[in-house]
């Protein structure tokens, strides 16, 4: 049960992330204070550099994503993780609200499909990889440090691979 009631508290915290994004992103938009096509031409050059396998790309990928798990690692080990948990989460579902209203915006329906396959496989082992941290901070389970960190290792590994192969595929479909 108490599992069960953490896993709500999560989504809860990531759903309330993504709310705000949808909400001040479409404000932003549709008031002109953003202009959307700007920022999507930014992440299709990105998507571009990582279909050619431009290896700084791949590099940048595999620091961001280390660094992320890092930041995860910290605020979890922090006193105050009741407090900062919920807003790492937030932050997680703002991200992902904030590309979901930016790809609607500038392809219609089909931005929905776009934002499908831009975070699909990848984002699977990240979320895996973060979702044991953070129950690991919220539960006190106590692992072996050894396989604990060989098991977010292994999917942050993995995570990145998919993104990389899997990942610049599928995209490569779509252009």
């Amino acid at each position: 049960m108490r599992r069960r009631n953490q896993g709500i508290y999560l989504l809860f915290w990531i759903g309330v992330g993504m709310m705000t994004a949808t909400v001040a992103a479409n404000r932003a938009f549709a008031s002109g204070l953003v202009d959307y096509r700007i920022l999507y031409q930014y992440l299709q050059r990105g998507w571009q550099s990582m279909i050619e396998k431009d290896w700084k790309c791949m590099l940048r990928i595999l620091a961001v994503r280390s660094l992320q798990t890092a930041a995860v690692e910290l605020i979890c080990r922090n006193r105050l993780h009741w407090l900062s948990v919920p807003f790492l989460l937030i932050w997680a579902g703002c991200s992902a609200g904030f590309s979901l209203v930016l790809m609607t915006w500038y392809q219609g329906w089909m931005g929905l499909f776009f934002f499908l396959i831009s975070n699909f496989p990848h984002q699977l082992f990240y979320g895996t990889a973060w979702g044991i941290l953070i129950f690991r901070c919220l539960s006190g389970y106590e692992a072996r440090l050894r396989r604990f960190w060989g098991a977010v290792a292994a999917l942050l590994l993995f995570g990145v691979l998919a993104e990389v192969h899997i990942n610049t595929l599928l995209l490569s479909l779509l252009f």
